[in-house]
């Protein structure tokens, strides 16, 4: 296998199958996902493979969100409509059968639109949050900024997925949440009779199985990387993509990748 490939399967992919396996996906399933980052865009490919009917993508960076409707994704901005009505109207009011939660605690609130229009008091619960999850902050201008929701209830990430998913439905959580975290909508679960799990990824169990698959053509991780970089360029490269400039989705470092027939990908080249 290419180098792109074995880079993917030593973490995001086998935590987007960790996150399947923990969401209970099904065939013909409707699933939704917070975060169209790389774990993200890896667990619409699991999903996929796992039968899901339909699958639904909450983000609020387009560049991204678009990477997610090239997998065939319907897609939800949060910073366009309210993501959990939007959800409800999809689906009938329903609710989706799965969600997985690859956000975890360093969330972002609506810059804008209808989920934007938090009250002031929730918006300092936001910060009280924030400074609880991660008290030491250290940015630099505009880079190595912390989340300013993090998802611990009332924030959004962790709201949303107990009020998207269907009654007696699945959350997987697989975005990383801290153990200062003591927040959760555990009463909403409750009285929707949902399941939660959620854990870190054991990544070496899952490993053998996807070499298999990408030895055996059923999946190409390489497309998610969207962008190679030189290792002499590494530290404008991670400032980049700390200001989440578009098409700096997911980045692999290495002199190496082009002189090994490796896929060049930019904002606007292949996904």
């Amino acid at each position: 296998m290419s180098d792109a490939a074995a880079l993917l399967l030593s973490d995001i992919y086998p935590t987007a199958r960790f996150g399947a396996k923990l969401a209970e996906i099904r065939a013909g399933d409707t699933v939704a996902i917070l975060g169209a980052g790389p774990v993200g865009r890896a667990a619409i490919a699991r999903a996929r493979m796992e039968g899901a009917g339909r699958i639904v993508v909450v983000d609020g960076i387009h560049d991204r969100l678009e990477l997610a409707r090239d997998q065939h994704a319907e897609v939800v901005d949060f910073n366009a409509e309210d993501p959990v009505q939007a959800v409800l109207e999809m689906t009938g009011g329903i609710g989706v059968d799965r969600v997985i939660d690859a956000v975890g605690v360093d969330d972002e609130r609506p810059a804008r639109g209808p989920a934007a229009e938090a009250p002031a008091e929730k918006t300092e619960e936001f910060d009280r949050e924030r400074d609880e999850v991660a008290p030491e902050q250290h940015p630099d201008g505009d880079t190595r900024v912390p989340g300013n929701a993090p998802s611990p209830a009332p924030s959004p990430a962790s709201r949303r997925a107990v009020r998207m998913v269907a009654k007696a439905g699945t959350i997987g959580i697989i975005g990383v949440y801290p153990p200062q975290v003591e927040h959760y909508p555990f009463g909403e679960a409750f009285m929707k009779n949902l399941t939660l799990k959620t854990g870190n990824c054991h990544h070496r169990h899952h490993i053998p199985d996807l070499v298999s698959m990408v030895a055996g053509g059923t999946l190409d991780p390489a497309p998610l990387i969207t962008r190679w970089e030189g290792m002499s360029d590494a530290i404008e490269a991670y400032r980049a993509f700390d200001r989440r400039e578009e098409g700096w989705t997911k980045v692999a470092l290495g002199d190496g990748a082009h002189a090994h027939g490796l896929p060049t990908v930019g904002a606007g080249g292949p996904r």
